[in-house]
């Protein structure tokens, strides 16, 4: 049997490339800046221009912007061909996250957060990105075309879905854990019923 050469890596983080979409950008450009590339915008309308033009990695975007919000962004990056950007959503409204969810986010960090957390959850996208990549990679050299067709169905960033655990608004199951706030409490969402909350890690 023939030996397969390895799989691509991700790009080298100093060749990953971030898109960051928030107006309040300011206190977490320095720190990116030193590990990435990356192209700072504060509005929808600069966001949706630069997809087109970079075509950056990962994509890190607030969902409450000037002229629009980063649901639309997180639509439009996912849209693009080829291997779209890993989205990272962030908000101070966890009510607004079910929308994210439903468009294809990869990850959510509710505001306000520390530079580190935010770091820690860049890290664990681009390693999962590569991942993916580095698969998708060895199925086309087996001509495996119905995994290569479905391998966003193993991207599922840092969102969880909770499948023994049901929605206490509306009693679906497959909620999805999207955020830790501590040690012992998480944040939950029910893409049915658009219901958040936060509850027991054991919950789920």
């Amino acid at each position: 049997m023939p030996m397969l050469s390895p799989a691509p890596r991700l790009e080298a983080v100093d060749r990953v490339s971030i898109l960051l979409v928030d107006p309040d950008a300011d206190p977490y450009l320095p720190s990116l800046r030193s590990r990435f590339e990356v192209t700072a915008v504060s509005s929808e309308e600069q966001a949706i221009r630069a997809l087109r033009t970079i075509q950056p990695t990962l994509v890190v975007t607030e969902l409450a912007l000037p002229d629009g919000d980063g649901v639309s962004v997180c639509r439009q990056s996912k849209a693009l061909t080829a291997n779209p950007p890993t989205v990272l959503v962030t908000t101070a409204v966890p009510e607004r996250v079910p929308d994210a969810l439903l468009v294809g986010c990869d990850g959510i960090l509710l505001k306000p957060f520390a530079p580190n957390l935010l770091h820690t959850r860049i890290a664990r996208l681009l390693r999962q990105r590569a991942k993916v990549l580095q698969n998708r990679a060895v199925w086309e050299r087996a001509g495996n075309t119905y995994l290569i067709e479905h391998s966003h169905l193993v991207a599922t960033g840092t969102n969880v879905v909770c499948q023994d655990a049901c929605c206490p608004s509306c009693g679906q199951s497959g909620i999805i854990n999207f955020d830790s706030a501590g040690l012992r409490r998480i944040w939950y969402a029910c893409l049915p019923c658009r219901k958040v909350w936060l509850g027991l890690k054991r919950d789920a």
